[in-house]
């Protein structure tokens, strides 16, 4: 069998990403287009036809995604782990830390917006929930986390670790992930949750379970974000973001003790 070039196995590692790109920015671009052209009345109308759309738009652009990257996915013939997805402790605990994690680093990031280094993410979070439950719902809880791990974790980190070892693997994957995100404080989130995410996925060797992980984060902010919760006092916020990490530590070691280690490359 002829070996890939290096050019061969850079593009077969990123063009997922550059797919993803092409087909949400082209999908909400030609889709925006459409509606500016045909909506009447001023601009205070075009802006509540985009906010209306847009949510929309999105959700018809992460279904069409999922669908292309899924053939990606299938065609490099990948099978998949399913003694590891069947036990109820294993679910739970990629559930757990999924949220448990999300809320730790979401804490630790806003430690560092005292001087508004990171505005934006206010903005991209408005954005985010503006559409109403249903949307959020359909977007962020289901659409997303499959998108998304189908790309950075399914085709990105599964292909480049057929070439390298775990951690450069996971590094890139975890780096295209924050830079997919656009925004310098959800980029940082995405890079250190996208670690873990490849972690959990070679380690148990199932795209659901970084699927998993990811629902339960964004289940978590979907919660607080609606509930409004927040803490009582500096004390209490510092000691939560600790008890997340520490909890999330506790259930990385407990699936790195019970999964056994992949004796092959991940599937």
């Amino acid at each position: 069998m002829k070996a890939e070039s290096t050019g061969r196995k850079i593009w077969r590692v990123i063009y997922p990403v550059i797919a993803l790109f092409v087909l949400y920015f082209g999908v909400v671009y030609l889709s925006m287009m459409i509606i500016s052209s045909s909506s009447c009345g001023g601009a205070g109308n075009l802006d509540d036809s985009m906010n209306g759309y847009f949510a929309i738009v999105t959700s018809v652009a992460l279904v069409i995604i999922i669908i292309v990257e899924y053939i990606f996915f299938r065609n490099d013939f990948v099978t998949q782990s399913k003694d590891n997805i069947k036990k109820p402790a294993y679910l739970a605990a990629l559930v757990i830390l999924g949220a448990a994690l999300s809320h730790g680093l979401n804490l630790l990031i806003s430690l560092f917006n005292i001087n508004g280094i990171f505005d934006s993410y206010e903005a991209v979070n408005n954005e985010i929930f503006a559409p109403g439950i249903v949307f959020v719902i359909i977007r962020t809880l289901i659409l997303a986390p499959i998108a998304e791990e189908l790309v950075f974790r399914g085709l990105v980190f599964r292909r480049m670790k057929e070439y390298t070892s775990f951690w450069p693997s996971a590094i890139v994957s975890a780096a295209l992930f924050g830079l997919y995100h656009m925004n310098l404080a959800q980029g940082i989130f995405a890079f250190l949750f996208g670690l873990v995410l490849a972690a959990m996925y070679d380690r148990y060797q199932n795209l659901l379970a970084p699927v998993l992980m990811h629902f339960a984060a964004n289940l978590l902010s979907v919660i607080l974000e609606y509930t409004k919760a927040s803490y009582p006092s500096v004390a209490v916020y510092i000691i939560s973001m600790i008890v997340m990490f520490a909890l999330s530590a506790a259930i990385i070691v407990f699936v790195f003790k019970k999964i056994p280690k992949p004796q092959s490359e991940i599937c």
